[in-house]
């Protein structure tokens, strides 16, 4: 790729050759050419050697998303061998105002270099010169970010479906990431996108960096495979991401707020003592099979140390504790169940507790996993408690509390995602959750709940998800729940209280939501 200095200089080569070829022009714009390319020829060589992934003249193929939230834009990338990176470049669309601030990262995260973009074109290929020049060393993980601080950033939804790359610098699949929280470490990703953001770099064999700074080691984790948002930085979050469904958001900007303090329930909502197995009941072990296909069977007052797999009608489990996850598949027609004063201790691991199709669950605490209960079609939920997902080290979970597909009654229950972020990607997306990406979110009743804060970027999502294949949510009714806020979330999620509900789809409601200190909570 040629280098921001070298684009630069080309009128100036264009103006030489033409002089070539019409020869005619006289000696006075000869001259003129002359001078110029001598004022330019010393800045042009002192960049001539670096590179960056991608041409110069390269123009994404979306020029200007729709999304207009604030967003942190990246790409994770690796070099082959030591180089100096010099400076930042992104593809800015017309619409995509600053001003805009770059950053080099570590793998894990740690800050190394900004850039402040200033002087910038009204659209096109923005540089930046890095605040120092960083070492970068091969076999490590780094990522290249800027801020949109209005969004309507440019996109390529599929470039990054294999790997990608130049020079010394290559980008594994799904390199491009995001953040909804502006100004911190980008790991989301949507759809194999790159974000049309770049590093560029120069061989240390060239030219020293005057200010080398070697980061500290990282893990040598290659880049997060699968897809990145060209759409939502999907919160997803995010999320992430950007998805405009939610990118939502993983990473913090800042340790302190990977985790938040603990938060009482408030009264008159469910809690630990008033869901789960009731007190003085006693519990033996289960015996039964794992695999339930005898309609009308009751488990009551067991300990099920396995994964419940319903495929039965009017299946019962009550006063039970399930170590494990109780499901039945997405086109379980007739094939229900209901799940009443127990416990499912999804463990620390990746795993839906309870999910997906005509289920009904009353007064249940669920822990662990990466979500609680997958809602997909017909179900309802009540004076439950979903709470304490699992941190997953591996970095990769992206959780949430409920997920809400079509047909749901949730209601008066006590709902929260509280896992830590993990670098790369792993953390909350919401409490409640509604994309869509495989079929329709709606006629879905959310009433009288009250969503604790949460690491993710918003406690609620609401199911008009940009960027997704069923973008549009109808019958959505958000009614008299209630929006915790504290000193370290005054705003219930990261950034929102809500995400992506649209006030004016069909059967659209939102009335009564409160804040838990006073005051009404807007619909976005």
């Amino acid at each position: 790729m040629q280098t921001s200095v070298s684009r630069t200089f080309r009128p100036a080569l264009s103006l030489r050759s033409g002089r070539r070829r019409l020869g005619l022009l006289g000696s006075a714009l000869i001259t003129v050419v002359a001078i110029a390319a001598w004022v330019l020829w010393p800045v042009s060589q002192s960049r001539a050697d670096t590179v960056s992934l991608f041409p110069d003249d390269a123009v994404p193929a979306v020029v200007t998303e729709q999304d207009r939230r604030p967003v942190e834009l990246g790409m994770r990338f690796r070099v082959t061998e030591p180089v100096a990176a010099v400076a930042i470049q992104f593809y800015k669309s017309a619409a995509n105002t600053g001003p805009h601030t770059g950053r080099l990262w570590s793998g894990s995260g740690r800050e190394l270099a900004k850039a402040r973009f200033a002087g910038e074109a009204r659209r096109g290929l923005q540089v930046a010169d890095l605040d120092r020049q960083v070492l970068l060393r091969p076999g490590r993980d780094y990522v290249v970010s800027y801020t949109a601080p209005k969004g309507r950033y440019s996109a390529d939804q599929n470039l990054f479906a294999r790997p990608v790359s130049r020079g010394p610098i290559s980008a594994g699949v799904s390199a491009g990431v995001y953040s909804y929280r502006p100004g911190t470490f980008p790991t989301r990703t949507f759809g194999a996108t790159s974000y049309a953001v770049d590093i560029v770099v120069r061989p240390t064999g060239s030219s020293s960096p005057s200010t080398s700074t070697s980061p500290s080691p990282s893990a040598s984790t290659s880049p997060a495979p699968s897809v990145s948002p060209s759409q939502s930085p999907s919160p997803s979050a995010p999320s992430s991401a950007p998805s405009s469904s939610a990118p939502p958001a993983t990473t913090p900007p800042a340790e302190t707020d990977s985790k938040l303090p603990p938060t009482s329930v408030p009264a008159g909502f469910p809690d630990a003592a008033s869901t789960g197995v009731p007190e003085g009941v006693r519990l033996s072990p289960y015996t039964g099979p794992c695999t339930i296909t005898t309609a009308g069977t009751v488990i009551d007052g067991k300990t099920v140390n396995c994964a419940l797999k319903i495929r039965a009608a009017d299946v019962t489990i009550r006063n039970s504790v399930v170590n494990g996850t109780v499901y039945n598949d997405e086109d379980s027609d007739g094939l229900g169940f209901e799940i009443i004063d127990s416990e499912v201790r999804i463990g620390n691991r990746g795993g839906t507790g309870i999910s997906n199709v005509g289920f009904t669950v009353v007064r249940v605490e669920v822990t662990g996993g990466n979500r609680s209960i997958n809602c997909w079609r017909d179900c309802t939920v009540r004076d439950s408690f979903v709470h304490g997902q699992f941190t997953d080290l591996t970095g990769v979970a992206h959780e949430s509390g409920i997920r809400m597909g079509s047909g749901g009654v949730i209601r008066h229950n006590t709902i929260t995602c509280d896992a830590p972020d993990v670098p790369p990607d792993a953390g909350c997306s919401a409490g409640l959750t509604g994309y869509g990406d495989f079929a329709p979110v709606r006629d879905n009743l959310i009433e009288r709940n009250v969503f604790l804060t949460t690491t993710g970027g918003a406690c609620a999502y609401g199911g008009s998800s940009e960027g997704k294949a069923y973008p549009d949510a109808d019958h959505i009714r958000f009614v008299d729940n209630v929006f915790q806020r504290t000193a370290a979330r005054p705003n219930c999620g990261y950034w929102f209280p809500i995400a992506s509900f649209d006030t004016s789809a069909p059967g659209n409601v939102w009335r009564g939501n409160v804040w838990s200190d006073g005051g009404v909570v807007p619909p976005g």
